[in-house]
């Protein structure tokens, strides 16, 4: 699990160092900067990667800063996956895990995790770049909701009344809501939830685990006694003989 986790922290740090880059990329222009670069594939291969590319990528993003770019496109998508899908597959694989998330979340749970895994089924069945949803990704959940009478998930959540480590704006938090009743296909994810808010989720996500990993820390497997003992056990013996 361990491994699971510092894995979805990576991608968050990945979402975060990306859109760094992002920003760097619109404020100066890097194109004449460029050069062709070979990426060490093996011992004896290598990849080339042609700079006339690159120069042209990095041109458009700093002349149309205000545009949205492959580059910055793709860091999001991406981290968002890889968070989104990480979690999910903890909250249902691992139940130590799921039960630390309920007590920092309280009643808000039930909400958190279905909108975790309604986003992790988007991004897991879409194949178009503005994210357009298809049945196959909420059909089912909705049916289950309907069938619960509880088709509405809201989760409003601020950290400075669940978290007592919280210092930072008293009102600071999540406010997602979704009527999966209005849901339909063709939809695109960001209409559902605002780019915004996925941002502040994977925020929370990287969090939990953060806290997680803090009040569990992994033990370093100790030296076994028994074979030093032994050790000095033989040696003795050696110099009998």
């Amino acid at each position: 699990m361990n491994n699971q986790l510092q894995l979805l922290q990576s991608y968050y740090r990945f979402l975060s160092l990306g859109k760094y880059l992002e920003f760097l990329i619109q404020s100066k222009d890097f194109s004449k900067e460029v050069l062709d670069i070979a990426i060490v594939t093996g011992k004896r291969s290598h990849f080339g990667i042609k700079s006339s590319m690159i120069k042209a990528l990095l041109k458009q993003i700093h002349e149309k800063p205000d545009q949205r770019n492959i580059f910055g496109y793709l860091v999001e998508i991406s981290s968002f996956r890889g968070i989104f899908g990480i979690m999910r597959e903890l909250l249902e694989n691992d139940e130590k895990f799921k039960k630390f998330v309920v007590s920092r979340l309280y009643e808000h749970y039930f909400d958190f995790e279905q909108i975790i895994r309604l986003i992790r089924n988007i991004l897991s069945h879409t194949t178009t770049a503005d994210l357009i949803i298809k049945n196959d990704a909420f059909v089912k959940q909705r049916d289950f909701l309907v069938y619960a009478k509880n088709p509405i998930v809201s989760f409003k959540f601020s950290y400075a009344n669940y978290w007592k480590e919280w210092k930072g704006n008293k009102e600071y938090g999540l406010d997602i809501t979704i009527a999966f009743t209005n849901l339909k296909e063709g939809d695109s994810l960001f209409d559902i939830i605002s780019l915004h808010q996925l941002y502040i989720l994977s925020e929370l996500c990287y969090n939990l685990c953060e806290v997680f990993r803090a009040e569990n820390p992994v033990k370093k497997p100790t030296k076994s006694i028994g074979k030093k003992i032994y050790k000095k056990y033989s040696q003795k013996q050696s110099t009998k003989k």
